[in-house]
């Protein structure tokens, strides 16, 4: 782009922005939509779609979407896993009664749900060649896999062997499987056979940080012990060459960033949720950046790019804050990170010499961002 042209992007912003500052126009940006790595929600409904999109990888339960609806969220660049529960089964469930006679006891703390004894060959077929089925069908990136922790309650070689069968027939469809939890099975699986191939592909690990107090559904942090206990886990599957996804339950700035420092070292991924049932929105605060979408200088609205739209929406987030500003309404408001990036003046806070300087570094007039 000539120098011309990028002048007269610079005095039509500048017009747009001086009238929005008179409270008459709507500007619109290129930001990206997706922003974040990975964002799980269990308790969301096609109507929750937009609110999901700053996530590149989504957990939903494909159960309440449909092929189309995913689809969509593909095409725009989302990878989508399915929630499927192979260790109990929840009494809103429309298998719940044909199924209910191979149940063993009511799932503690969840009142509607109860554990299934997996053994049985009726429920491993339901699970793997019609449910599993179901879901993969509707272009499902993978399965997130819950209450493998039916080993843990029912500890014996028939649940075992049971939890295994029904893993190798997910596995079987070549989908990329992620286990939630189940550390006992999974340590025994290892144990049994020195690698995690045949059964997962990946642990998403809830609560390793955070705590739920279940007398009152309140978050808190896990004791040091617990917290060891999980990062040793967490190690064990990733020295298998297994992904480790981090699902904490915390409002905590503090536990968030011990999360963020945690994961950052050791090349795990995070998604902090501010509800207990895992709604959409997700918690900015609580969301992992896009891995290449956070230290570029200039990169005001985390597109991986420094152009005209970092500098519209700078000015966006002065001018109206409580739409544009950081945890402003609009879907397309500027980050914590994207004010990082976007102080590029050499002073620190966000002005509008920072979009100047932007627009003076399109225009060549500037060689780097920021400036020293």
């Amino acid at each position: 782009m000539d120098n011309s042209s990028v002048m007269k992007k610079i005095v039509a912003a500048a017009l747009c922005v001086g009238t929005v500052l008179g409270g008459s126009c709507r500007l619109k940006t290129d930001a990206a939509a997706i922003r974040y790595e990975y964002g799980v929600f269990l308790g969301a409904e096609p109507d929750d779609i937009p609110d999901m999109e700053s996530y590149k990888k989504i957990v939903i339960d494909a159960q309440s979407f449909s092929e189309s609806q995913i689809s969509g969220l593909k095409e725009s660049g989302h990878i989508v896993y399915s929630y499927i529960n192979i260790g109990s089964v929840e009494e809103y469930r429309s298998y719940f009664d044909t199924y209910s006679k191979y149940t063993l006891g009511v799932y503690e703390n969840w009142e509607d749900e109860r554990w299934v004894d997996v053994s049985q060959k009726e429920w491993q077929d339901f699970i793997v060649k019609k449910l599993a089925k179901e879901i993969l069908d509707k272009g499902v990136d993978g399965l997130f896999v819950d209450n493998c922790d039916v080993y843990y309650n029912f500890n014996n070689d028939r649940i075992y062997d049971g939890v295994t069968e029904i893993l190798k027939g997910l596995k079987g469809y070549g989908t990329y499987v992620i286990i939630n939890g189940g550390d006992t099975y999974v340590k025994e699986y290892a144990g049994r056979n020195g690698d995690l191939n045949a059964v997962m592909d990946a642990e998403n690990q809830e609560s390793v940080f955070s705590a739920i107090n279940w007398d009152d559904n309140s978050f808190t942090e896990n004791t040091a012990s617990d917290r060891e206990y999980f990062q040793d886990y967490c190690k064990l599957v990733s020295d298998l060459g297994k992904d480790v996804y981090l699902l904490e339950y915390t409002k905590s700035s503090s536990t968030i960033e011990a999360v963020k420092e945690y994961c950052a070292e050791n090349g795990y991924t995070y998604y902090a949720s501010s509800t207990l049932d895992l709604t959409a929105p997700g918690q900015e605060k609580g969301s992992q950046l896009l891995r290449t979408a956070q230290l570029l200088a200039g990169d005001a609205n985390l597109d991986n790019a420094v152009d005209m739209s970092d500098a519209v929406l700078i000015m966006q987030a002065l001018a109206n804050p409580n739409k544009y500003g950081s945890g402003g309404s609009d879907k397309s408001h500027i980050t914590e990170q994207g004010r990082v990036n976007g102080d590029v003046d050499g002073v620190s806070g966000l002005t509008v010499y920072d979009a100047l300087t932007i627009q003076r570094y399109l225009l060549r007039l500037v060689e780097t961002l920021p400036l020293k």
